[in-house]
């Protein structure tokens, strides 16, 4: 592995890759109207911050591993609230019929 092309990428290009990805996620977050995608689209973002993360963490070489420790908890974290979101999704699917948040914003509308 002494030849390895991982020795060319620096902090630099993981960063761009993870503000990619944040803004993919930032755009499906805003312009999606399924709750399926928004909940795709937060993980898109919570990836993103877990990238910055290690790639510092690759940078300061941190013997302690607190940037890898921190991305193990993060994603132990988002597994959960996805398990979660997608639960709710489906109650929310099996109360309006579906899964539009501005169909579903409009039937909540009336009900009050």
């Amino acid at each position: 592995m002494r030849d390895s092309i991982f020795q060319c990428l620096s902090t630099y290009h993981y960063q761009v890759v993870a503000i990619i990805l944040f803004m993919i996620g930032l755009l499906g977050l805003v312009y999606s109207r399924n709750l399926i995608k928004i909940l795709i689209s937060i993980e898109f973002i919570i990836n993103s911050i877990n990238l910055i993360f290690v790639s510092f963490a690759t940078y300061m070489s941190d013997k302690n591993y607190i940037g890898n420790t921190v991305v193990i908890f993060v994603s132990a974290i988002s597994a959960l609230v996805l398990a979660w979101g997608l639960y709710l999704v489906y109650l929310i699917y099996k109360q309006y019929g579906t899964v539009d948040v501005n169909q579903i914003y409009s039937k909540y509308k009336e009900i009050d």
